[in-house]
């Protein structure tokens, strides 16, 4: 069985152990990630855990994952999974944000933190990878603050509170 199809029988019920170890072989036998996409392209559960799969590759090895980003942004705009928004932020907020896609990011973050159908998880990746570019993009701050103001009300008290501590380091 080649690792392709190893993957898509065994991705359902990996743990974080399994995707951790696997993200190992993947870097150590120089593996392209670009020969892994058809799982980017399954059912739900195992696409899901290839991304996470992905998230254990960029801990290991950002600029590989860095590399592959504008493959996979290109496989979202085809086809996008429920809830991934978290993911792809969570992605950037691991590797960075590829030098071409960095205006789609942008406004792709502003409606994933302004989007009532995206998670809390989602919409604080996406307010930190934000924040980051607006070090490199300062005319960011002022467009950030005023999507996080409109913020101040929704969404769990939590995320709030991660809201505020932004708005005052953005104010810094």
């Amino acid at each position: 069985m080649d690792f392709l199809n190893f993957l898509k029988s065994n991705l359902p019920s990996s743990s974080e152990t399994d995707r951790i170890k696997w993200a190992n072989e993947i870097i150590s036998q120089d593996l392209d990630l670009a020969s892994l996409t058809d799982l980017y392209n399954c059912d739900y559960k195992i696409a899901s855990r290839y991304l996470w799969l992905l998230s254990s590759i960029g801990d290991i090895n950002s600029k590989l994952l860095l590399n592959y980003l504008p493959a996979l942004l290109e496989l979202r705009r085809k086809k996008a999974h429920k809830n991934t928004e978290g993911t792809f932020a969570n992605f950037w907020l691991i590797a960075g944000v590829p030098i071409i896609n960095e205006s789609e990011a942008i406004n792709l973050l502003f409606e994933w933190i302004n989007s009532s159908k995206v998670n809390v998880t989602g919409k604080s990746r996406s307010m930190q990878v934000l924040y980051i570019l607006s070090f490199k993009y300062p005319e960011l701050k002022q467009e950030l603050k005023v999507c996080l103001e409109s913020q101040l009300d929704k969404n769990t008290s939590n995320y709030q509170d991660k809201v505020k501590k932004t708005l005052e380091q953005l104010t810094n």
